[in-house]
């Protein structure tokens, strides 16, 4: 593995503990520690690891999202030597693609639970996701914690929970089939079947997505990111969501928090800005936009989209869906689940 020029360690546990190893003068330019104040471009990508999940089959699984401390810059990083998940059997899931990300509340600039690891029950070591922009390198560790693991050393890690959040909030479900199995979290699922299209056609996905909350049920949101594809490939994406009927959205259904954006208005400068979403039209959407679906009538809880490709490759699209708002979103660690889609582009 080539040498790097720097190598900065995150471990999430509550808080980022830090530690720099350094190799040749720092580049205070970089600003060397991962929540340090950002600069407008040229800066790297830290993963993070935002905690685990305790499965009802005994299994565990391990949140992963990243901060692009860049206010302006989309990074990408291929699969390989830069961007690489050990143990090697759990690589390979990771995304590629890092957009700028800004989140009110506790979000802030972190797009977390972008993906998920799930381990063995007896699972004793850590996965670690390492990633390097421009020579400069970050990783991290995940790793879970119970009485076995602390008597023999193990550090702990910040545990997440399936309940309901304090307003009654779940994880959403998606499906791929209407009448399929529902994946809940964020591991999620990947569909059956990869799409396969060429430059400038355009395929559609369609899926089902349903809020699981212990409350007043609401509608759920969606948003669709380019997650792993060749550098410099663009995807353009066009929502088939019909907006939520008038009735619904004047009854106050789903209503989106304050600071949401104006209806069918794109994020302002970034991916995932605000909380919650408006009923949008069908159209184009920007990464990260969202588009709220509807409950009611003919199309209830299908979320459709048209995806567009720029150059050749495998791609793979992330949706996340959501029910953000109230005591849902990106800083609660609550309440998203991930599909994803493969798309192979010939010329």
């Amino acid at each position: 593995m080539a040498r790097f020029n720097h190598a900065v360690t995150v471990s999430m546990v509550g808080l980022a503990a830090l530690s720099a190893q350094h190799v040749q003068a720092q580049d205070w330019n970089r600003r060397e520690f991962p929540l340090a104040p950002p600069n407008a471009r040229s800066n790297f990508v830290a993963p993070y690891f935002d905690g685990f999940l305790r499965n009802p089959d005994g299994t565990f699984t391990l949140s992963f999202g990243f901060m692009n401390r860049n206010e302006e810059e989309l990074i990408e990083i291929p699969l390989g030597p830069n961007n690489f998940i050990e143990p090697r059997e759990f690589d390979g899931r990771q995304p590629t693609s890092f957009p700028v990300v800004s989140y009110g509340g506790f979000g802030g600039p972190r797009e977390r639970g972008i993906f998920g690891v799930t381990v063995p029950a007896d699972f004793e070591g850590e996965v670690w996701w390492t990633l390097t922009t421009n020579g400069y390198t970050t990783k991290v560790p995940g790793r879970i914690h119970t009485t076995r693991q602390a008597a023999i050393g193990f550090e702990a890690a910040y545990e997440m929970s399936w309940t309901p959040q304090a307003e009654g909030s779940l994880r959403p479900a998606i499906r791929f089939a209407e009448n399929g199995p529902e994946t809940i979290g964020v591991e999620g699922v990947v569909a059956p079947q990869a799409l396969t299209t060429s430059v400038g056609r355009p395929v559609e996905v369609q899926f089902w997505a349903t809020d699981r909350g212990e409350r007043e049920l609401r509608e759920v949101n969606m948003t669709l990111w380019k997650y792993q594809g060749p550098v410099g490939g663009v995807i353009s994406f066009e929502s088939l969501v019909e907006a939520a009927p008038v009735a619904d959205a004047a009854a106050g259904r789903g209503a989106p928090p304050a600071g949401a954006p104006p209806a069918g208005a794109p994020p302002a400068g970034a991916a995932g800005r605000g909380r919650g979403a408006r009923p949008v039209a069908p159209g184009p959407v920007t990464i990260g936009q969202s588009v709220r679906l509807p409950m009611t009538g003919p199309a209830a809880n299908q979320g459709r989209f048209r995806a567009s490709f720029d150059t050749p490759g495998e791609y793979m699209i992330r949706i996340r869906i959501d029910n953000f708002g109230g005591d849902s979103g990106p800083g609660n660690m609550c309440c998203w689940t991930n599909g994803y889609v493969r798309v192979n582009v010939t010329p």
